[in-house]
């Protein structure tokens, strides 16, 4: 995976310093580039050799489930599975490694509860829309009429007996990008804790997942940027052992014709969305919180809303924005739950956000 930046609004992430007393954990912050993106980890822990062999480890971690999950390595696991359709479907199912067959699970699950708004067979529609971006001009008629015609996400079946999966259509291009971070974030918080690190917080861009808040600290504090003004943060939500997701076009979009497309393919179209709307997402598992922030912004306000007050603790906040500028903010019946009170004042600055 590469560089993906989902959010409209980028999360920024809020980690206090606190006075240091003998008993007290410090706190350690690691940074690296990985799939694509920046990702972020830090965590609590009483001894500096003990953290940065938890974060090394971590850093192993999602350097397998890149190799594992990558649409742009042509042998990732991933890739070598879709590969097996290019001369039509797959005369049966295949062995698939642990982590291979707990993400196609979910994003099953994920296509089912919203009714096929995400669906990770939209591979041939991603290609699609990354050569209509680098040329300024929309997919050819035809060839976008053929990549619909090899999209669904009923074409992926699981036998849960054996843990073997089979592609039932051909030339099928698996796309995990919009659930693989959160996913990602919650294996390595899932690593941390078995290294009895629980105090910890993983970012990945648009992506945060956190475990137990930080000594001294109820909850972790994190700011959500305005879609509207990037440069302004809009609110501060505060949770722990939770997620937060976002989705939207503020940094990568196209305009062809006079009209604007986003970088969210809407699998019913085969295109870009062509409304300006940002998600932000939460929930008690980033897998959950990634997925449905791209979910909710294919279905819209109306549809995104009901699903998530169907899906178990989870909430979401969505803005839209009008050819006119004017915006309109949806929240669901958890969301507000979640809101720090902006006009008290804050323990510290909000960090830079996560790019």
């Amino acid at each position: 995976m590469r560089a993906v930046l989902f959010a409209i609004f980028v999360i920024a992430i809020t980690c206090p310093a606190y006075p240091a007393r003998a008993a007290d954990l410090q706190q350690f912050t690691y940074q690296q580039q990985k799939m694509g993106t920046i990702f972020q980890i830090v965590l609590y822990c009483d001894n500096e050799k003990i953290a940065d062999d938890a974060a090394e480890a971590a850093w192993n971690r999602i350097d397998k489930l890149n190799d594992t999950f990558s649409d742009y390595d042509p042998n990732s696991e991933l890739s070598l599975l879709s590969r097996k359709t290019d001369s039509g479907p797959m005369p049966a199912s295949v062995d698939v490694s642990d982590d291979m067959w707990d993400l196609l699970t979910r994003c099953v699950e994920a296509a089912q509860l919203s009714d096929g708004a995400f669906d990770i067979t939209v591979g041939p529609l991603t290609r699609l829309q990354r050569q209509s971006r680098k040329d300024g001009k929309l997919p050819d008629a035809a060839k976008l009429k053929e990549a619909i015609s090899n999209i669904g996400w009923r074409y992926i079946k699981l036998d849960k007996d054996h843990h073997r999966v089979q592609l039932t259509h051909a030339h099928m291009q698996l796309d995990v990008g919009g659930i693989a971070k959160g996913y990602t974030s919650d294996q390595v918080l899932k690593l941390l804790a078995s290294r009895g690190i629980t105090r910890a917080l993983v970012g990945a861009a648009g992506d945060i997942a956190v475990g137990d808040p930080p000594p001294g600290r109820p909850d972790w504090r994190v700011a959500i940027q305005s879609l509207k003004d990037p440069e302004q943060i809009s609110d501060y939500v505060h949770f722990h052992n939770f997620a937060v997701s976002t989705s939207g076009d503020t940094y990568r979009s196209a305009t062809v014709n006079g009209k604007r497309y986003s970088h969210i393919i809407d699998p019913r179209t085969g295109l870009g969305l062509t409304y300006r709307i940002g998600v932000t997402t939460l929930a008690p598992q980033g897998t959950l919180a990634d997925w449905s922030a791209t979910a909710v912004s294919i279905m819209g306000p109306e549809k995104g809303l009901a699903m998530i007050e169907r899906l178990d603790g989870a909430a979401a906040r969505i803005v839209t924005i009008d050819d006119a500028g004017n915006e309109r903010v949806y929240e669901s019946k958890r969301f507000a739950k979640l809101l720090l009170d902006k006009q008290k004042p804050a323990s510290a600055p909000a960090a830079n956000p996560v790019h």
